[in-house]
């Protein structure tokens, strides 16, 4: 579960960001040298308002578990008074009653397809079984494709197709065009051919992006890299129409939950030897707290894809806007993120000492151990 990035709010906190800019001006956030990638192929990068997504956020707010609510929107409006004559569906009901209910729940909507013939497909094993109870899963699953059989969740869709279009457009046009994914996987190298991506924008969604592991939930979609990104405008009104993030802020995400998906495994394969640094853990930082990280694992993946995003910064935007996400992080108690950005500046990107990412992951965890060893380590 991926939340957003802290934002400064005190003006001591500005002070200090303010700061960290300054300090951030060594030879480690000097701009790597521009590479020349290969833009995506068309069929590459899907972007949509995934229908499964949107019917089990539907029905989550409905119930009052979906926090927070969703920015105002005249989408949203049009859902809240299309759907809350369904406020009491067997669906809404079944969700009140879950124990451990997230904003990402609705990347469940990912095992549903074959729209509108809905069928499901139940996940052999989700984080979401292990909080809720197998059982208790599956039911909610079929009770919410019951919610689109009575809702007539389908003619909703339907009418809003030219609106899910609409937003979408730009949003592709702007990832192609400053060509994220390819700048994205030019720093994995991949030996065989790159995976496809599906981004699903998520209107009733104000609380950020979210990696989804469609290999775990649905196999049918394995070979995709799949995100959710929300409408993040906070002071919009009733009349407002959804937009997603374009400019830096789109390069972050991409980025970041990309990095998640490509990670995943590789984290899983050295599993060991990311424990042992398990002494690095800074448990009781207001980010760690914020974030909802309560283990190492987890704190390290996401100091990992905020590194990787830093140095793919360094690499494709300007001295600035680096030092800014740098500065960032560490403002957010990301306080690793930029030693593993400055490893893969300074022994990975743009050079050819190794053919892959993969191959250079142990160097990340040495370089870790040798900057922060324990008191034995130096004994």
């Amino acid at each position: 579960m991926h939340s957003r990035l802290l934002n400064p709010q005190q003006a001591a906190m500005k002070t200090l960001l303010a700061f960290l800019l300054t300090l951030l001006t060594g030879n480690a956030l000097v701009a790597q040298p521009r590479t020349t990638v290969a833009p995506p192929s068309a069929d590459q990068l899907t972007v949509t308002v995934h229908p499964g997504i949107e019917l089990f956020t539907v029905v989550q707010m409905l119930a009052g578990k979906y926090h927070p609510m969703p920015n105002k929107s005249a989408y949203a409006k049009e859902a809240e008074a299309y759907f809350t004559p369904f406020a009491n569906h067997p669906a809404v009901q079944y969700a009140r009653q879950l124990k451990k209910v997230y904003p990402d729940l609705p990347e469940l909507g990912y095992c549903l397809d074959n729209f509108p013939a809905v069928r499901i497909h139940y996940p052999a094993q989700t984080d979401w079984y292990s909080m809720n109870g197998k059982d208790s899963i599956q039911t909610y699953m079929r009770l919410c494709k019951q919610f689109f059989d009575d809702s007539h969740f389908w003619a909703f869709y339907q009418q809003h197709r030219a609106d899910y279009a609409a937003w979408a457009q730009p949003v592709r046009a702007y990832i192609a065009s400053e060509n994220l994914i390819g700048k994205l996987d030019s720093l994995y190298r991949f030996r065989g051919q790159a995976p496809n991506w599906t981004i699903c924008l998520d209107p009733l969604n104000s609380w950020g992006a979210h990696a989804i592991m469609p290999k775990n939930l649905n196999p049918r979609y394995a070979d995709r890299v799949v995100y959710s990104v929300g409408f993040l405008n906070r002071e919009s009104t009733d009349t407002s129409v959804p937009a997603f993030s374009l400019g830096a802020e789109s390069a972050v995400t991409v980025w970041h939950e990309g990095s998640h998906i490509y990670t995943k495994a590789l984290q899983q394969q050295h599993k060991a030897a990311i424990g042992k640094l398990a002494y690095l853990f800074n448990r009781n930082d207001a980010g760690m707290k914020h974030n909802n990280i309560d283990d190492w694992a987890h704190c390290f993946d996401e100091n990992l894809v905020r590194g990787v995003v830093i140095a793919l910064f360094r690499q494709y935007q300007s001295p600035k806007e680096a030092r800014k996400q740098a500065a960032h992080e560490v403002i957010g108690d990301f306080q690793y993120a930029g030693d593993i950005a400055d490893v893969i500046s300074a022994r990975y990107s743009g050079q050819r000492t190794y053919p892959d990412f993969e191959q250079f992951f142990p160097e990340i965890l040495a370089y870790l151990a040798r900057k922060y060893p324990t008191a034995e380590s130096t004994n």
